[in-house]
């Protein structure tokens, strides 16, 4: 069994990994997207192991997670922050498009009624 300061190390090595994969992000809102996920696995680590921790310890940050903390969470918010501006610009476009197909409909029927021949019966 781990003791305190093992699992405080394996803490800071993931919160280490969290930072490296946050800084070699382009720019890009897929490539965000593509973080985030990976990201919220090393969340999903860090919460089993701060579950490991006794609640002194699992409280208790060492300097160096603090500083790191410190740089992963604007960089977090970041990514959500490209995400959002792209979520935004997409349904801009969408609406553009359902404005343009509303115009055309105005113009074009595209329903068809039904049409009677009279055959002279």
């Amino acid at each position: 069994m781990k003791t305190d300061a093992e699992w405080t190390q394996i803490r800071t090595g993931l919160l280490e990994k969290m930072s490296v994969l946050l800084d070699s992000w382009s720019g890009s809102a897929v490539e965000a997207m593509e973080i985030i996920t990976e990201n919220q696995q090393n969340m999903d680590l860090l919460k089993a192991i701060e579950e490991k921790l006794t609640e002194e310890v699992a409280s208790q940050y060492t300097p160096i997670e603090k500083q790191l903390l410190t740089v992963i969470i604007p960089q977090q918010q970041k990514l959500m922050t490209a995400i959002r501006r792209e979520k935004t610009s997409l349904m801009s476009k969408m609406k553009q498009i359902n404005k343009k197909n509303q115009v055309r409909d105005n113009y074009v029927s595209v329903k068809r009624a039904p049409i009677f021949v009279d055959k002279g019966i």
